[in-house]
């Protein structure tokens, strides 16, 4: 049995597993953002060196010349073993001061002048650098050509800084998150108290107590469980009330009868009269037989309920070679009864969906109702046919009939029209109406074909197709 799960941790995961994607998304942006801010701190601290050492190039004796101040390099220090480079290159591409092999821009500014500048990157001495050229035109000279001045520094620095801003921007983030979670995992607290409050209703209810639950407390998605709930056990209450009244019904059928032969007997040996004790024997097997048809009835029954047969399956069925089956194993009661039982339709080819079982009893429940009330000499008809899209069974007599006031009683149970028959047991078209509503069937009790006695039961099912 597979494990039920906890729905606040559930609830939490869900939550938290979306949340975590988003925080891995953020974090590539934040590594990028962080990047671009440590670049720009640290581009302007270099372009602030570079702009002090050009204000120290000047031309003194008709020669360049590079006053270089400490306080220029002194701006790139820090606390990190990070080194800095300088180069400064006079217009004809000599260096007047600095590392002669500091890399050049790859590109040229547009334009010489105060703003003149290029940021680069690239390896020098086994590492990355960082650079920036400043642009200066010095008046004087023979030749328009600028003096370069590059700034450069390894990139320890910027990683640290880079680092440090991702750290603090994933913590905020992961705060964020933890936070996120207590509040949600405190709201599912709350939030499940009505459920937890309905759990505790439903514990302390008795066995017996199967009233519907009020779905007005719990939230509205919840609503519909409640509903479903309430449906479900209003399925149960009247299983169980059809189950009570079947045994109620039941024992008063079985405890009658049992008292009148109890006090039969006792009169019988009492009386010590051979001839009476045979008659009270001959009275003794009509009851059990009749018993025996009455148990195997109520058996039925039983089974046969709509609520008995939910969700059981359905197989494909012949309902012409049911019918006409049942109706050959009534023959020899019918002509016990001279009695002309016949058969109208098709053998076989009027297919539905049911119980073949169940099937068979409802006809053989037709067939021996008929043959009981239908007089010596009379005539039974049983067919089975196609009407559009339902499969009819029919089964038409012309005894006594019942009156249209009665129709809808002898469905009843233990319910016998005027009381004609008093060796059944009144359960046979009870038992009828139970298989017809476990197979979605329409029943009616009509008026014969032909003639003014007599009483045609007409069943539809719904067709299918063969193929």
């Amino acid at each position: 049995m597979k494990r039920a799960n906890s729905l606040r941790l559930q609830l939490l995961g869900w939550l938290l597993l979306p949340l975590g994607l988003l925080l891995l998304v953020n974090a590539f942006f934040s590594h990028r953002t962080a990047e671009l801010t440590a670049n720009r701190a640290y581009d302007s601290l270099l372009i602030a060196s570079a702009d002090t050492i050009a204000d120290q190039v000047s031309l003194k004796g008709g020669k360049l010349s590079v006053d270089l101040p400490y306080v220029a390099l002194q701006l790139l220090e820090t606390d990190l073993q990070e080194r800095v480079f300088y180069r400064v290159v006079a217009p004809d591409g000599s260096t007047l001061t600095g590392y002669d092999d500091l890399p050049m821009p790859p590109k040229k500014p547009r334009g010489v002048g105060a703003d003149a500048q290029v940021h680069y990157s690239t390896q020098y001495r086994g590492e990355t650098i960082y650079l920036v050229a400043i642009y200066k035109q010095v008046y004087g000279l023979e030749t328009t050509d600028p003096v370069i001045i590059l700034v450069a520094e390894t990139g320890e620095s910027r990683q640290a800084l880079s680092r440090e801003i991702l750290i603090a921007d994933l913590e905020r983030q992961a705060v964020l998150i933890l936070a996120s979670a207590l509040l949600v995992w405190f709201g599912l607290g709350w939030g499940l108290k009505p459920l937890m409050a309905l759990r505790d209703n439903l514990l302390k209810r008795s066995p017996w107590d199967l009233s519907p639950l009020d779905p007005s407390p719990v939230q509205t998605e919840i609503q519909p469980l409640i509903a479903a709930l309430n449906q479900h056990t209003a399925r149960i209450e009247k299983l169980i009330e059809g189950r009570q009244r079947f045994i109620a019904d039941a024992s008063h059928q079985l405890r009658t009868p049992l008292s009148e032969l109890r006090t039969q007997v006792e009169y019988t040996l009492r009386q010590n009269r051979a001839e009476l004790s045979h008659e009270t024997l001959r009275t003794l097997q009509g009851w059990i037989d009749g018993q025996t048809r009455l148990i195997g009835q109520l058996l039925m029954l039983a089974r046969s309920e709509p609520e008995a047969m939910q969700g059981q399956p359905g197989a494909k069925a012949d309902l012409a070679e049911l019918a006409r089956e049942a109706a050959l194993e009534y023959i020899a009661a019918a002509r016990r009864k001279t009695i002309d039982l016949s058969f109208d339709g098709p053998e076989q080819g009027v297919f539905m969906t049911g119980n073949t079982l169940l099937l068979h009893e409802l006809v053989a429940n037709l067939l021996d109702n008929a043959i009981r009330y239908t007089p010596a000499h009379g005539a039974i008809t049983v067919r089975a046919m196609q009407d559009g899209t339902s499969a009819v069974l029919e089964v038409e007599d012309n005894g006594p009939g019942i009156a249209p006031a009665e129709r809808e009683k002898v469905f009843e149970r233990f319910y016998r029209a005027g009381q004609r028959d008093t060796q059944g047991s009144g359960l046979g078209l009870s038992i009828v109406r139970d298989i017809c509503a476990s197979h979605g069937a329409r029943i009616a009790l009509l008026d014969p074909l032909e003639g003014d006695q007599g009483l045609r039961v007409q069943i539809c099912f719904k067709l299918v197709q063969t193929e």
